[in-house]
């Protein structure tokens, strides 16, 4: 006598689909998270090497950081003769057409707006670089200027919501990446960053440590 042929039961075949769905359901989105600390990383990497640019700059031009399209040539341009010439765009940004995904902050050329008085345009005048902010990713609708400022209101300090307005502060997830006057690179939540913005005394825009005055 023959053995009899085993086969799936259309009940069976319904249960292995559905286990198959479960699992794609669960996978997904880890797969998803994934990719997007990948592309977080890449550019927090690229952020990294402008920072190298930058430092390379600063050693070949008498301490001075590149400066802005309003002050001289882009920070952009100055910093291609060092090999960096494909690290200036996030992965996720929206915006297609600009050159660059990174702003300078406005407070490291010289005589920025809404204070003229100053001048953080060198390193050495910048009293505690690892705590100052260089470059930001802009949001996506910032267009092609390569810096951003956030001048104080008159009693309030420096304005969350200005800063916010021009920083994509939520790029990546709940965070975006930073780099900051001494070199160093961080990936921070939004929630991490508005304490730097509202504390008296806080040197993360304006290296003197001005910016809020007000309690």
């Amino acid at each position: 006598m023959s053995p009899k042929k085993s086969a799936f039961t259309l009940v069976e075949l319904l249960v292995v689909i559905a286990i198959i769905a479960i699992l794609a359901g669960l996978l997904l989105p880890a797969l998803a998270r994934g990719q997007s600390r990948a592309k977080a990383t890449a550019c927090l990497s690229n952020l990294k090497q402008i920072g190298f640019g930058v430092a390379l700059y600063c050693g070949d031009n008498g301490d001075s950081f590149p400066l802005s399209a309003h002050q001289s040539a882009s920070w952009i341009g100055r910093l291609e003769p060092y090999g960096l010439t494909h690290i200036y765009r996030c992965p996720v940004d929206p915006h297609k057409s600009r050159r660059t995904s990174f702003a300078l902050n406005d407070f490291l050329t010289p005589h920025p707006f809404g204070a003229s008085s100053l001048d953080f345009s060198r390193l050495g005048r910048v009293p505690a670089p690892s705590e100052t902010l260089h470059y930001a990713e802009a949001v996506r609708d910032f267009g092609t200027s390569d810096h951003f400022h956030v001048a104080e209101a008159p009693s309030d300090g420096i304005s969350t919501h200005a800063f916010a307005g021009q920083v994509d502060v939520v790029r990546h997830g709940p965070s975006a990446n930073y780099l900051f006057a001494d070199g160093h690179v961080e990936g921070r939540r939004w929630a991490r960053v508005i304490p730097d913005l509202d504390r008296i005394g806080s040197r993360f825009l304006r290296p003197d440590g001005l910016g809020n005055p007000n309690p």
